[in-house]
């Protein structure tokens, strides 16, 4: 009989459940997309314990807490905490920093020690600063869809279409125009990182994930990684 996994790391986000099975922080990331919550279920039995990150409706994770109870698994619901492997958050009302946020922060502290701004473009685009040990803070901004429908609703005489555009181009329609313009202030939201970094450090990363990155186009910035999954990643360290 094959060795039972050890863990199942679960990321609920705004627009999808992202899960993967781990038997130690060690284990490469095998991340597969949730259809529903029910789904969950046939994985729970699988595993001896259960990591939720979760910023969506917490009936899901009430759900989920059932089916741990059900199946007797041992389940860890993460919070942001004050310090974890010797980084500090900076807010002082810490619990208020999004947990997707705080893994994120642990995972690219993983993946690099210099100064870092690990960027998140999905429903919200989200950016915080590490530098040092210190998370020092970051800025919240609408993603690139509350962006646009904000627009539509709120502009008369614009419009837009449904597209989902590959990167920044020049727009030659409102539509055009639109969906450009929204990925303008995405680009625009890094390059303000990049800025903030050259102010303090000489050395510096900038950290890119979620659906949204690809609307960033080919990467042909040193300073800027691209990583997936950075949520698990930072659940993980917690193996």
């Amino acid at each position: 009989m094959s060795e039972k996994p050890k863990a199942l790391l679960i990321d609920i986000g705004n627009s999808q459940i992202k899960t993967a099975m781990m038997k130690d922080r060690n284990t490469d990331l095998q991340v597969s997309v949730a259809a529903d919550i029910s789904s969950l279920a046939s994985l729970i039995r699988q595993c001896d314990k259960v990591l939720i990150s979760s910023v969506a409706d917490p009936q899901l994770v009430t759900k989920i807490t059932d089916f741990c109870s059900t199946y007797s698994k041992a389940l860890q619901i993460m919070k942001t905490e004050p310090e974890a492997f010797g980084i500090e958050c900076a807010y002082e009302d810490y619990q208020t920093l999004g947990i997707d946020r705080w893994l994120a922060i642990l995972a690219a502290r993983q993946l690099t020690q210099l100064a870092v701004a690990v960027i998140d473009l999905g429903t919200a685009n989200t950016c915080d600063f590490v530098i040092g040990n210190k998370h020092v803070g970051g800025w919240i901004a609408p993603g690139f869809s509350i962006m646009r429908d904000s627009l539509i609703a709120n502009t008369q005489g614009v419009f837009a279409d449904n597209d989902y555009p590959r990167g920044l181009e020049i727009g030659q329609s409102t539509e055009q125009c639109v969906n450009m313009g929204c990925i303008a202030a995405i680009h625009g939201l890094v390059s303000a990182a990049q800025q903030q970094l050259e102010i303090q450090c000489r050395e510096y990363q900038i950290i890119v994930t979620g659906g949204a990155k690809r609307l960033l186009g080919q990467n042909t910035n040193k300073h800027i990684q691209f990583q997936e999954n950075l949520v698990l990643q930072g659940l993980a360290r917690y193996l």
